[in-house]
């Protein structure tokens, strides 16, 4: 573990002559922002998942009998994982800072807890082994995948990717991708030599469409462009479940130690202080029955590159 050392924050501290700080906007979680999200109460939470759906039957006359039938539910479970880092500082370097060091490192923070659970859920990368298998790993194992180069451009891969979700029962109402791909669908036409990808400003913000659907730019690190080119299917169907927002605690008398339980900063011996931040959150897919199918399915699928 490393702190924030004199040299780290050179860039804040009261020799500086400029009124604002250089550097990009923190970027926040593509999958709190578009998942479906729920509250929970306890650690542990059951959502009923319809795995048996009923039928209906014509009734052969007036005194025919009404035909029965059964459905039936899972409960899958939503188990809060916990995401956590601390960030520690010299007193000194903190008292010297012009600029105020929480203040720039608290968004810092929310942006790594974020690039972390998009990771997670996206590719399964460090993946708490409660949390369902990401999005690439559910389309990967459903067979629903399609590689670059099986279509005629890059605009007919995305539409066969939306085959897939489509031929189990679902619809596709979110996309996801890294910003690489912009430069891409900027330059795609449909056969009238109109744009396919249309960024347009509403009262809301700026939305971007591809192919009349939200695509969502994943750009806090996470996404993985060797593995994926494209994610797209059913969002409401990605679960994250929330235990407890983002809390954070200042620590002045603590002991860190690394993963050995090695001391690595005692922050009172040291004159330091620490920003403590966790997150609590768990995530499922409601891989619910299809009507279309008759059988369980998973409502995403991936547009891989070409290896």
């Amino acid at each position: 573990m490393a702190d924030i050392s004199r040299v780290d924050a050179a860039g804040l501290l009261a020799d500086q002559n400029i009124n604002e700080l250089l550097q990009e906007a923190a970027q926040s979680s593509a999958a709190l922002a578009t998942f479906r999200t729920v509250r929970m109460g306890t650690q542990v939470s059951k959502i009923p998942i319809l795995t048996v759906l009923p039928t209906a039957g014509w009734v052969n006359g007036d005194t025919g009998r009404k035909p029965t039938s059964e459905a039936a539910w899972e409960k899958k479970t939503l188990t809060a994982e916990e995401l956590a880092v601390i960030v520690p500082i010299p007193e000194n370097v903190f008292d010297d800072s012009e600029f105020g060091v929480w203040e720039e490192v608290r968004p810092r923070i929310g942006e790594a807890l974020g690039a972390a659970l998009d990771a997670a859920v996206f590719f399964g990368d460090s993946a708490p082994a409660s949390f369902d298998d990401s999005l690439f790993e559910g389309a990967d194992g459903a067979g629903q995948t399609v590689v670059e180069g099986t279509g005629e451009d890059l605009a007919d891969d995305i539409n066969l990717t939306w085959g897939e979700v489509e031929a189990v029962g679902f619809d596709v109402n979110a996309q996801y991708s890294s910003r690489r791909i912009r430069v891409r669908l900027r330059g795609l036409r449909d056969d009238n030599g109109q744009p396919i990808y249309l960024e347009s400003l509403r009262s809301d913000g700026a939305d971007r469409s591809l192919m009349g659907e939200q695509i969502t730019f994943v750009t806090n690190g996470a996404w993985d462009d060797d593995t994926a080119t494209l994610i797209a299917g059913d969002a409401t169907k990605a679960i994250l479940g929330i235990r407890q927002d983002v809390t954070y605690k200042i620590l002045t008398e603590a002991t860190l130690t690394d993963g050995s339980g090695n001391v690595t900063f005692s922050l009172a011996e040291q004159d330091m202080i620490a920003l403590r931040a966790k997150f609590r959150v768990g995530f499922v897919v409601a891989d619910t029955i299809s009507v279309e199918t008759g059988s369980r399915e998973y409502p995403f699928a991936a547009l891989t590159p070409t290896s």
